[in-house]
């Protein structure tokens, strides 16, 4: 016989996102009960870049002083073009009212911080355990295991923050088919020589369209990784195979691990970008984080926007707990339409972009301009952080700098 499990609120997955969630509505006083398949702290394979727009996250939910203590700060970033044309930029010359840093720190040490913040708000949290899908026709009962034991889940509210994992999502009927995944991988290594000040990015003919990054962390410490996006074929797997062999080819990076050592397994993982693909509420379930395809499509990064979503979720299902019975399915319905509100544009924007002008020769010309126009600069630094669309930043004087 199942054991059963009742709460107010089910939050599926640990990450940034689920933590958020929790945490937030636990501190409004309802029965939370967090669950995530991992024992934690546990590794993620991740960038682990926390960008301005991911510190000013963070400042809201609480807890950036604990994270900040536990990262490596980065003032600026540095893009290198295919053709080897550099650009550095300092966030506190081109940012407006966001912290002028972002840091770099695991997975494993964020998400255990981020996790710890939402028990110390009240949420209960259930490690080893993962949903398998609904038990009937009810969204609100949900099917389980833990160490080999089945458990049924009973609550008036369920929040998936399940990531790039997609089975769960397709047995409640949010997708038909699984969307393109970008390609990621990355590994750890120690004694990396060079500057720790800025996050660096490596765009390369030989990932096109797709860049390579290099994330500094104490100690001589950087995470590295390259990601793949999708083009037409099938990239899955790619960018494992082929992180070895770039970083031995490019020159800049070979330079960098000249005396350096890989102090981990590399690791390759799929991001999800695709939002709005697919509705982010059904019933009594709503989506957060990279499970809604919250990805950025271009940097790939998702932090940010698994933190700022897990925010505003809470926020309407607070809201929408304190109504009864159907009442709450619709009143979720608000997140879906606020969701598209602030985000579906920006990305619709950002893949016409990824397709209009990350080849090799526009990089080229958009990096080494950015280098003589300051203006310039701060639009690239600002898109590729999330803080401005790239309708809105290709004014006339954007083109008079991008041709002259």
């Amino acid at each position: 016989m199942a054991d059963l499990m009742n709460a107010d609120v089910l939050v599926v997955g640990a990450g940034p996102a689920g933590s958020t969630v929790a945490a937030q509505l636990a501190l409004a006083g309802w029965d939370v009960l967090l669950i995530d398949k991992a024992h934690f702290p546990r590794e993620k394979t991740c960038g682990g870049g926390l960008t301005p727009r991911a510190i000013a996250a963070l400042r809201t939910l609480g807890v950036l002083d604990q994270v900040t203590s536990q990262g490596h700060r980065v003032t600026g970033a540095r893009l290198v073009s295919p053709s080897g044309y550099q650009l550095h930029v300092h966030f506190a010359d081109h940012l407006d009212g966001l912290p002028p840093y972002g840091l770099v720190i695991s997975r494993s040490r964020l998400d255990d911080l981020l996790l710890r913040h939402a028990i110390a708000q009240g949420a209960r949290f259930l490690p080893d355990c993962k949903v398998t899908g609904p038990l009937s026709g009810d969204h609100r009962v949900m099917a389980g295991r833990r160490k080999g034991r089945p458990i049924t889940f009973h609550a008036r509210l369920i929040v998936l923050a399940t990531g790039a994992q997609l089975s769960l999502l397709r047995s409640l009927g949010f997708m038909e088919r699984v969307p393109p995944t970008v390609s990621a991988a990355r590994a750890y290594w120690e004694d990396v020589e060079g500057p720790a000040d800025a996050f660096e990015f490596y765009f390369d003919r030989r990932l096109r369209p797709g860049y390579a990054w290099l994330f500094p962390m104490n100690d001589g410490w950087a995470n590295i990784g390259i990601g793949l996006f999708p083009r037409g074929e099938d990239r899955a797997g790619c960018a494992a195979r082929l992180l070895p062999s770039f970083l031995e080819e490019h020159p800049a990076l070979r330079e960098r691990l000249s005396h350096a050592r890989r102090a981990t397994p590399i690791k390759g993982y799929p991001l999800c970008t695709d939002f709005p693909g697919h509705p982010v509420v059904r019933e009594h379930v709503m989506l957060v984080g990279e499970a809604c395809g919250l990805v950025n499509p271009v940097t790939g990064e998702g932090i940010d926007l698994a933190i700022e979503s897990g925010l505003l979720a809470a926020e309407i299902a607070d809201g929408a707990l304190r109504r009864s019975g159907d009442r709450i399915a619709a009143a979720i319905r608000r997140y879906d339409r606020e969701l598209h509100r602030r985000f579906a544009g920006f990305f619709r924007e950002m893949r016409a972009l990824l397709r209009l002008a990350t080849g090799p020769r526009a990089l080229d010309i958009l990096i080494r301009q950015g280098g003589r126009h300051p203006e310039l600069a701060r639009t690239i630094v600002c898109i590729c952080l999330g803080l401005m669309s790239p309708r809105a930043a290709f004014t006339p004087r954007t083109w008079r700098d991008i041709l002259f």
